[in-house]
């Protein structure tokens, strides 16, 4: 039965319309699986029993009346502690507030519900959402499934979804990115991460870091499925088949005729890359390729690492306002590395914070123009594969180098699978779009994931 943990959101609906298991089993499975790896992963700060199989039972209800609302109707997915719940804890993975409950529910758990998703509980976070890494001193690291022997990075600041999705504890999850957050954990986890356009998923409800950069994104196993749960995240109606979902969009195709992705010049990478990771890379842009994409080999016309450097100044100046309340008490437990990144933003000024935003507006254009006549770049997603958690330097920011200039540009991106390096440790690629393209990403990823199968590959966790 475990097997069900780790097919598709796709596959999971198909047994669930013929009846092979009820939305009530499915999520016993999973609510199973968490009770018994948890311990080890960390992925859930909170699992709602109860909540989840009453969820279930009126799915099954639904089903057996004929009003199912959908592919997402009956399951079960997790929830970054990042997003409100009303009743319930959200902790915004700080110490500080284990015992903060939710006076509302944010909006995009409340379209999840709407179509019928099951919600298991709520996953770790980096405190405040301030980490690449995905560490947390106070509350705990969640630990990366790939390695059975040594506690390895998941990622952040998303850390406890992609390892809920990759140790097969949920169907799907809810991230957050604001430099990152969803892309360098799916890459370093093996799942599928989708990191949408700043505004196209409402935030209300979700604790803040950077407002003009916040965005919410999802965890699953493929790009069809990621298809779906946007789709729900934006409340679009449910349709009833995979092909009408993309129809709706003028997606369709087995191809990718037509297609431009650009390829950056090796030497524009601008830093040290593992070798495993530009062969994984390399093998996605061959698959494009084969796919009937056209290639387009230039160079950005701005340098990355002053992308990142500029995006963490301005997360680092939003923050600082945000938290400065809580952090200005030196006895509140908070994580000392999240403490340090927030305190950055109060040498930021007012004028130089205005500085900081319009070169953020004009860094949109820029990027538009840049993207003009194409459809997508693909490089990697994290310069190399998941660390040792006791080699991690947080003074380091070195694994955010591919992920921040897409915040920075007001970006959309997609986060997808790409090989594994000699020791059996996932590479993820990243393909970057034009804000608000996101269709065009995931059906380019869908071609992909169909000549390849890194994306049906998970740890062996039984």
């Amino acid at each position: 039965m475990d097997n069900y943990a780790f097919c598709s959101i796709i596959e999971l609906a198909a047994h669930l319309e013929l009846k092979n298991i009820s939305a009530e089993a499915l999520t016993r499975i999973f609510l199973s699986r968490i009770d018994k790896h948890n311990k080890s992963f960390n992925a859930y700060i909170n699992v709602f029993p109860e909540q989840a199989l009453e969820q279930a039972r009126e799915s099954d209800a639904r089903r057996k009346n004929g009003t199912s609302l959908g592919w997402l109707d009956g399951i079960p997915m997790g929830i970054k502690d990042l997003c409100e719940i009303e009743g319930s804890i959200t902790t915004g993975g700080s110490k500080e507030w284990i015992h903060r409950i939710s006076t509302e529910t944010a909006e995009v758990v409340e379209k999840l519900r709407a179509h019928g998703a099951v919600i298991l509980g709520k996953t770790h976070t980096v405190e405040w959402a301030f980490g690449g890494w995905g560490t947390n001193a106070l509350m705990g690291t969640p630990r990366n499934p790939w390695d059975r022997w040594q506690h390895r990075i998941p990622g952040g600041s998303s850390s406890g979804s992609a390892v809920a999705v990759a140790a097969g504890l949920a169907a799907a999850a809810i991230g957050t990115d604001t430099g990152g957050s969803v892309r360098i954990p799916a890459a370093l986890n093996s799942v599928t991460g989708l990191k949408t356009t700043v505004g196209r998923i409402a935030t209300q409800g979700v604790l803040p870091l950077s407002r003009s950069l916040d965005s919410v994104g999802v965890f699953t196993r493929c790009a069809d499925d990621a298809a779906i749960v946007f789709d729900a995240m934006m409340n679009a109606p449910a349709q009833s088949r995979l092909q009408e979902n993309y129809r709706i969009h003028g997606l369709e195709g087995a191809d990718l005729g037509g297609k431009v992705i650009c390829v950056l010049p090796d030497e524009q990478y601008e830093t040290q890359v593992q070798r495993s990771v530009r062969l994984g890379v390399r093998d996605m842009v061959r698959m494009a390729e084969m796919a009937g994409a056209k290639l387009v080999r230039k160079a950005l016309p701005f340098s990355m690492e002053t992308a990142m450097n500029n995006c963490s100044r301005l997360i680092a100046a939003e923050g600082w306002r945000v938290h400065k309340d809580h952090i200005a008490d030196p006895e509140k437990q908070i994580d000392p590395n999240v403490r340090r990144r927030v305190l950055a933003g109060q040498n930021i000024d007012d004028r130089n914070y205005a500085e900081l935003l319009a070169q953020h507006a004009a860094m949109k254009t820029i990027w538009q123009e840049w993207m003009d006549g194409g459809d997508a770049l693909l490089i990697p997603a994290t310069p190399f594969t998941a660390l040792p958690l006791n080699q991690v330097d947080e003074n380091n920011t070195s694994i955010g180098f591919f992920t921040r200039f897409v915040n920075w540009t007001g970006a959309c991106a997609l986060s997808i699978q790409a090989g594994f390096d000699p020791q059996n440790l996932p590479v993820g690629a990243q393909l970057v779009g034009k804000a608000n393209d996101e269709y065009t990403l995931l059906q380019i990823a869908s071609v992909i994931q169909r000549m390849t199968a890194w994306h049906a590959y998970h740890p062996m966790v039984g």
